[in-house]
C-alpha cells in the first residue's frame, strides 16, 4: 500500500519548515509569508497529493500539537517499541510526543492522565495497567482530548491490538506438536485483557488436544515474577514445559530452571510471547510469538490523528526457537 505523504514530506519538497506548511493549511499565513513561498507550498501539496488529517487540523486550531503516550513500563522494550511507532507518525504530522510511565500503578496512571490534560495534549495513546478510571477518561474526552487504547482493550474506546488469542493458541499447539505433554502456564494479571486473551488461547489449545494444564499461575509481566512462579512450579510439579505470557517472564523461567540444575530445552521447554528484539539474544533462542509492537503504535497514532473510530487487530507470528525442541517419547 502506497504511503500517504505527510506534512514533513510537503515541507521538504517545498524547502520550508513543517510549521510554515501548517500556517498555510490553517490560513494563518497572511502578512507573515512571501506570496512565492505560499505558492511553492501549495504546488508541493498538489504534486504530492497531500491530504491534511482533518481531525488534526481541527485540533491544531485550539490545542498544542502534542500527543501523549501513557504506558505501564518504559523499561519493557515491547512498550518502548510501541511508543516509537506512535512517535514516528506524530513526528511526520508535525506533532511532538509526551511519554509517561505508570509503572504498573493505577494511581500513577490517573495522575498522568490528569497531567496530560493539563498539558493540553490533542490526544492520548493509552496502554492501561488494568481497569482504569473510566470517569477520568470520559472527563478527558469531554474536554476534547481523544483517547485511543493500544495493545489492550477498554469497552467503548477505539483499540489497536493484536490477535493474542490466536497467537497463544498457535504457540501451545506448536509445543504439543513437539511432544510436550505436562505443561504449566504463567499468565499475566487478570485485569489485563492481553493476559486474558493469551490465557484463553492456551486453554483452548489444551482443550482441543484433550490435555489439562499442570498448573496455571498469574504473574505481573516482569522477569522477577517469571522467575518466582517458575521456581514454585518446578519445586512442586513434574513438568516438561513452561509457557509464559510474555518474554520477560519466560526468561525468568529459564533462569529459575538453570538455578535448579535443569537444562533448557533438554530437561524443560520454555516459551514466551511478544518477541522483543533482545529476546533473540537468549541462548538457545527463545520460542515465542511476535506481536508487532511498533506497527501497533503506528496504527494507533494514525487513528488518533485521522479521527478513525474503527478498532484494528493485527496478526501475530509464531517464532520457533531452540528453547523448545522435539521430544522423544518414552511412554
Amino acid at each position: 500500500m502506497e504511503q500517504r505523504a505527510s506534512i514533513r514530506d510537503v515541507a521538504a519538497h517545498a524547502g520550508v519548515s513543517p510549521s510554515t506548511v501548517s500556517r498555510v493549511l490553517n490560513g494563518r499565513d497572511a502578512d507573515h509569508m512571501r506570496p512565492e513561498t505560499k505558492e511553492r507550498i501549495l504546488a508541493s501539496i498538489k504534486e504530492l497529493e497531500y491530504t491534511p488529517v482533518r481531525a488534526a487540523q481541527r485540533l491544531r486550531r485550539r490545542r498544542t500539537q502534542a500527543l501523549g503516550v501513557l504506558i505501564p513500563d518504559i523499561s519493557n522494550l515491547y512498550f518502548s517499541l510501541l511508543t516509537r511507532g506512535v512517535e514516528s507518525v506524530a513526528f511526520d504530522e508535525g506533532y511532538s510526543t509526551l511519554v509517561c510511565d505508570s509503572n504498573h500503578e493505577v494511581s500513577r496512571e490517573s495522575a498522568y492522565l490528569d497531567f496530560l490534560l493539563s498539558e493540553g495534549v490533542d490526544g492520548i495513546v493509552f496502554v492501561p495497567v488494568g481497569r482504569p478510571d473510566l470517569d477520568l477518561i470520559h472527563h478527558l474526552m469531554n474536554r476534547g482530548v481523544r483517547v485511543l487504547v493500544a495493545d489492550r482493550r477498554i469497552d467503548g474506546l477505539t483499540t489497536v491490538d493484536a490477535d493474542n488469542v490466536g497467537g497463544s493458541r498457535d504457540l501451545t499447539a506448536h509445543l504439543l506438536g513437539l511432544g510436550y505433554r505436562t505443561i504449566a502456564y504463567i499468565a499475566g494479571p487478570a485485569e489485563v485483557s492481553t493476559a486474558e486473551d493469551r490465557l484463553a488461547g492456551f486453554r483452548g489449545a489444551m482443550k482441543t488436544a484433550r490435555r489439562k494444564p499442570v498448573a496455571v499461575v498469574r504473574g505481573s509481566f516482569t522477569f522477577q515474577s517469571g522467575y518466582d512462579h517458575a521456581a514454585a512450579i518446578l519445586d512442586r510439579h513434574s513438568v516438561d514445559a513452561v509457557i509464559a505470557a510474555n518474554d520477560l517472564m519466560a526468561i525468568g523461567a529459564i533462569r529459575a530452571a538453570e538455578a535448579r540444575g535443569l537444562a533448557v530445552p533438554d530437561d524443560l521447554g520454555v516459551a514466551g510471547f511478544d518477541h522483543v528484539p533482545w529476546a533473540a539474544l537468549v541462548r538457545p533462542q527463545l520460542t515465542t510469538v511476535e506481536v508487532p509492537a511498533y506497527a501497533i503504535g503506528q496504527e494507533a497514532g494514525r487513528r488518533l490523528l485521522d479521527g478513525n473510530e474503527g478498532s484494528l487487530r493485527l496478526p501475530t507470528t509464531l517464532i520457533p526457537g531452540g528453547t523448545c525442541t522435539q521430544r522423544r517419547r518414552t511412554r
